[in-house]
C-alpha cells in the first residue's frame, strides 16, 4: 500500500452491468496527431464508446474540470462481444487511421467520420463500416502491423481459441496458420522493425516466429503430413506469462517486455538475451511500457493487486501510487491540455485519466485531551489485562478481539424505513405495506489501516429471509469498502429470530494467517410481526415471572403500540406477517408476570425472544420460568414430524434407486439386442414398453420426492423454532455452562442430508450430556464413547425422545405443579 495517491485529471463510468477486460481499452490518435489522443472502449457487452476528454486545469478552484458529457464522441451497441480492438491503416489506398472491432463471429473495420462544429454542443462523429470478415472459428485476440515490411499499410491476424492464425491483408484474407504446442490462447506482440512475432507457448516458453516463414508455411498444403512450424528463436521463461509488449528504443534497438506471475522482464528483439529481470513481491494485475523522448528511458508501468500503481526505471522503483479502483487494463496517452497521462480502465467499466501528485495522504492523530491520571485506576487495569492475556495464552488464541476489531473494524447499518419487495412471487395487487411484500436495506461498511487480502463477508439470517446478495468477496481491502444487501421474506415459514449475522473472514497480508470476525444485527420487528387484537382462547403457553414490577407494553414494543387507541390494555396481540398466526402477551394484573400465549407454538419462539431480551434491556430484576409439559410435547411432536418426513425421502430415494438400476439392466437389454441384431422385433420383446413406464415411474417419483423434501425443510424448520423456544425458556433458570451444553447438543440447525441429521447428532450429544451431567462422578469418564449411525428404528427415536425429557428435568429447577400454580394465579387476568 503506497503513501501517495494518484491525482484525478478525468474520470466517468462506462455503462452499468457491463465487464471489460485488458483488450477492451485502447488509446489512439484517430481525428490526427494534432488533436491529440481519444480513448476508446469496447465492453463484453457490445458497446463501443470513443471519448475525447477536454479537461483542463482551473486556477480558482485548483482542481481539473473534469468529465463533460461532450467527451462521449460516439456510443454505438455492436450487438456482439467486443473481445479486441485496434487502430492502424485498414484500409487499401487511404492513409487515414481506422478501427478494428474483433467480436465473437466477425472482424469489423470502421471508418471514423468527424464532422467539425456541426452540432451544438460541437464535434459530430459517426462510425461507417468500411469491410468485415467473418471468422470460421472463436477469437481471442487481434493483432495488428505492417506484416511483411509493407509500407503505410497495416495488416491484420486474428488468434483463435485453438490456437489458429488467421491472417488478412486488410480486405483479403492471406492464409491460415496453426502453431505447435498450444492448449489455450496466449499473448502474441508483433515486432514491426524485425518482422517478427513473438508469443508463448503452453511449456511457458517465449517463442519468435518471422513473418516470411509463417507465411511460406501457411501457404503450403499439409494434409497429407501435418507439421508445426518450428521457431527461429526461443527462451525459457520458465513461468506463466500475462501480457507481451515491444518498444522502440532506438533506432537500432527493440526491447521486449514480458509480465510474468513473479517476474518482470526485459528481453532484446532476437529474443535469446535477457536485458534484465525484476522479480515482483506482489501479484500483477496488467502492465504498460513507454520510452521517454529525447532521453530514451525505458519505463515501465506495472499495476500490482493491491491496487496500487508501480513505475520502473530498468529494475529500479521510480515511483508508486495508490490507485482508487482495481483496473484491468493501464495505458498512457497524451490529451490536448496535458500530457502523459495515466489511464486506467476497471472490470466493471470505471474509466479513469489520472497523473501523479505528490500530496501524501496522511492520518493525523488528534490531540490527546490532558486530565489527571489515577496511578491506583491504571494497576488495576494493568491486571486485568494481565489476567486477560494469561486466560487467552491458555486458550491458544494468540490474538484477542481487540487486535482484530483495529484491523478490520464492520459497521452494520439497518435502515429502519421498509421498501416493498420487488423479488420472488409477489401479489402485485395487494396493497398491504404491513405485508409480507416488504424488505429491507441493510448497508456494511468495512474499514482497515492495512492491507486485507480475500475478505469474504457472509451475511446470514433465518428462514424465511434470505439475502438478496449473501456473499461478497473483496480481493484486497486497503482503505474503507461499502457494501449493500436487501433482506426479503421467500415462503411462508414463521420468522424465528431477527439476527442478521455479518461474517467476516480475511488474510493478513504481511504474516497470512486468516482470522475471523462476526458482528450482529437486528432487523425491524415491523417486518416479522404486526399489531392485533388479542386472543382470548390458546394452546400453548409460556410464563415468565419477574422480581420487579412490570414494564408497560408501551414501553417493551412502542413500535406496536404506537396505533393501539386504549394505552392501559394489560394484553397486546402480536400477528406473524408471513403465517397470520396470533400470539398474545399478557400482563398479570397482581403478580409480576407475563403470560405469551398461542394457539400455535411454533411462533411464539420469535415473541418469547424479543420479550426476554427488552426486558433486560429495561428491567434489572430476575427472570424465571417453568417448563410446561406442552413445552415437551410440542418440541416431540415436531421431532416426529421431522423424523417421518425424512424417512419419507429416504423411502422415495430407494424406490428411485431400484428403478434406476432397472432401467439401467432395461438399457444393457436393448443394446445387447441391436447389436446381435435378433430376428424378432425389439417391439415384440416388451423392452421399449417397460423402458417408458420405468421412466414415467422415475419422473413421478422425483416429484414426489421435491414434494417430500420441501416438507422436511419445512419440519427442520419447526423443529428449530420450538427447540428455540424450550432453550429460550430454560435460559432463565439455568446456569451458563450447563445451558452452553445443552444449546450446543440440540440448538443447531437441522440439515438436508441424507445419512446424519438432526436427531442422529443429539442423540449423541444429549447422551454425552447426561453422562456428563450425572452424580455418579465416574460414569462419564468409564463410559464408552457413543458413535454416529443413522437413525432407522422407532425404537432408537424412542430413546432420543426419552433422553430429550431427562436432559430438560435435570437442568429444570422447576416443576409443574408450580406452573400449575401459576396459571390459576393468572386465570384471572386473561385479556376479553
Amino acid at each position: 500500500m503506497s503513501l501517495f495517491k494518484t491525482k484525478e485529471w478525468w474520470r466517468t463510468q462506462c455503462g452499468v452491468n457491463e465487464s471489460f477486460d485488458r483488450r477492451s481499452l485502447l488509446i489512439a490518435p484517430l481525428f490526427g496527431a494534432d488533436r491529440k489522443d481519444v480513448i476508446i472502449v469496447g465492453s463484453h457487452s457490445g458497446h463501443l464508446r470513443i471519448y475525447g476528454p477536454s479537461s483542463q486545469w482551473i486556477d480558482e478552484t485548483k482542481s481539473p474540470s473534469g468529465f463533460k458529457s461532450s467527451d462521449l464522441i460516439v456510443e454505438m451497441q455492436i450487438g456482439d462481444c467486443i473481445v479486441d480492438i485496434k487502430a492502424g491503416k485498414f484500409v487499401s489506398g487511404l492513409q487515414d487511421i481506422r478501427l478494428a472491432a474483433l467480436t465473437s463471429k466477425k472482424l469489423i473495420i470502421y471508418c471514423v467520420i468527424l464532422k467539425q462544429g456541426s452540432v451544438e454542443h460541437g464535434d459530430l462523429c459517426s462510425l461507417e463500416i468500411a469491410y468485415e470478415h467473418l471468422l470460421p472459428r472463436f477469437p481471442a485476440s487481434l493483432t495488428t502491423g505492417p506484416f511483411g515490411g509493407v509500407r503505410g499499410r497495416d495488416f491484420l491476424c486474428v488468434q483463435c481459441l485453438d490456437g489458429t492464425l488467421l491472417f488478412y491483408e486488410q480486405e483479403a484474407p492471406t492464409f491460415n496458420l496453426i502453431l505447435g504446442n498450444r492448449l489455450l490462447p496466449e499473448p502474441i506482440v508483433y515486432v514491426s522493425r524485425n518482422d517478427v512475432f513473438v508469443t508463448t507457448s503452453s511449456s511457458w516458453i517465449l517463442e519468435c516466429y518471422r513473418y516470411k516463414n509463417m507465411a511460406e508455411f501457411g501457404s503450403k498444403d499439409h494434409s497429407e503430413e501435418p507439421k508445426n512450424l518450428e521457431p527461429d528463436w526461443s527462451y525459457n521463461i520458465g513461468e506463466a506469462i500475462l501480457d507481451i509488449d515491444a518498444v522502440t528504443l532506438s533506432s537500432f534497438e527493440v526491447g521486449i517486455l514480458i509480465l510474468g506471475e513473479k517476474s518482470l522482464y526485459c528481453l532484446k528483439d532476437n529474443c535469446v538475451t535477457l536485458k534484465y529481470a525484476k522479480k515482483l513481491e506482489y501479484k500483477a494485475l496488467c502492465f504498460q511500457a513507454y520510452v521517454i523522448e529525447p532521453d530514451g528511458k525505458l519505463m515501465v508501468l506495472v499495476i500490482a493487486d493491491t491496487n496500487t500503481l508501480m513505475i520502473y526505471e530498468g529494475t529500479t522503483l521510480k515511483w508508486s501510487a495508490q490507485l482508487p479502483l482495481t483496473p484491468v487494463a493501464v495505458t498512457r496517452a497524451h490529451f490536448q491540455h496535458l500530457d502523459g497521462v495515466i489511464v486506467v480502465l476497471s472490470e466493471d467499466g470505471q474509466l479513469e485519466a489520472c497523473y501523479l501528485g505528490s500530496e501524501p495522504s496522511l492520518f493525523i492523530a488528534p490531540p490527546l485531551h490532558r486530565r489527571g491520571y489515577d496511578y491506583v485506576a491504571a494497576e488495576d487495569e494493568l491486571m486485568e489485562l494481565r489476567k486477560l492475556a494469561k486466560k487467552m495464552k491458555l486458550k491458544g488464541n494468540h490474538f484477542g478481539d481487540v487486535t482484530m476489531d483495529a484491523e478490520l473494524i464492520i459497521s452494520v447499518t439497518v435502515s429502519p424505513d421498509l421498501e416493498p419487495c420487488t423479488r420472488g412471487n409477489q401479489d402485485d395487487s395487494k396493497d398491504d405495506t404491513e405485508g409480507r411484500s416488504l424488505m429491507c436495506r441493510i448497508t456494511i461498511e468495512l474499514s482497515t489501516y492495512t492491507t486485507l487480502r480475500d475478505v469474504q463477508v457472509c451475511v446470514d439470517v433465518s428462514k424465511p429471509f434470505v439475502a438478496e446478495k449473501d456473499c461478497h468477496v473483496i480481493t484486497n481491502l486497503c482503505d474503507r469498502h461499502i457494501l449493500r444487501t436487501m433482506i426479503y421474506a421467500t415462503t411462508d415459514l414463521p420468522a424465528m429470530s431477527s439476527d442478521v449475522r455479518i461474517t467476516a473472514s480475511y488474510e493478513m497480508a504481511d504474516r497470512g494467517s486468516l482470522r475471523v470476525l462476526q458482528k450482529t444485527a437486528q432487523l425491524p420487528l415491523k417486518m416479522m410481526l404486526r399489531a392485533c387484537p388479542p386472543e382470548n382462547t390458546s394452546t400453548f403457553t409460556a410464563t415468565i415471572k419477574c422480581s420487579e414490577p412490570l414494564v408497560a407494553f408501551s414501553q417493551l414494543f412502542p413500535e406496536f403500540t404506537g396505533d393501539v387507541q386504549r394505552q392501559n390494555w394489560n394484553a397486546l396481540g402480536l400477528q406473524h406477517v408471513q403465517t397470520g398466526s396470533v400470539v398474545t402477551i399478557v400482563s398479570g394484573a397482581t403478580s409480576n408476570r407475563y403470560r405469551v400465549q398461542s394457539n400455535d407454538g411454533l411462533s411464539m419462539a420469535l415473541v418469547v425472544q424479543q420479550l426476554v431480551n427488552r426486558l433486560k434491556d429495561k428491567a434489572t430484576g430476575n427472570f424465571t420460568t417453568a417448563i410446561a409439559q406442552n413445552h415437551i410435547q410440542l418440541v416431540q411432536s415436531q421431532m416426529e414430524a421431522h423424523f417421518r418426513s425424512r424417512q419419507e425421502a429416504d423411502k422415495i430415494a430407494s424406490e428411485i434407486g431400484l428403478l434406476s438400476t432397472q432401467l439401467r439392466n432395461i438399457e444393457r437389454r436393448m443394446l445387447r439386442a441391436v447389436r446381435e441384431r435378433n430376428t424378432r422385433s425389439l417391439a415384440a420383446t416388451g423392452l421399449p414398453f417397460l423402458l417408458e413406464s420405468t421412466y414415467r415411474a422415475i419422473f413421478a417419483l422425483l416429484d414426489d420426492l421435491a414434494i417430500a423434501r420441501t416438507e422436511r425443510e419445512r419440519s427442520g424448520h419447526g423443529l428449530r423454532c420450538v427447540v428455540r423456544l424450550l432453550l429460550l425458556l430454560l435460559r432463565l433458570n439455568v446456569n451458563d455452562d450447563k445451558y452452553a451444553m445443552l444449546e450446543a447438543a440440540i440448538g443447531f440447525e437441522p440439515q438436508l442430508r441424507d445419512e446424519l441429521d438432526w436427531e442422529e447428532i443429539a442423540d449423541v450429544s444429549l447422551s454425552t450430556f447426561l453422562r456428563y451431567t450425572s452424580r455418579k462422578s465416574t460414569s462419564y469418564l468409564d463410559a464408552k464413547a457413543p458413535t454416529l449411525s443413522k437413525m432407522t428404528s422407532t425404537k432408537e427415536f424412542a430413546k432420543l425422545k426419552k433422553r430429550l425429557v431427562h436432559a430438560v428435568e435435570r437442568l429444570d429447577s422447576y416443576r409443574e405443579a408450580d406452573m400449575a400454580e401459576n396459571e390459576q394465579l393468572e386465570s384471572g387476568s386473561r385479556a376479553s
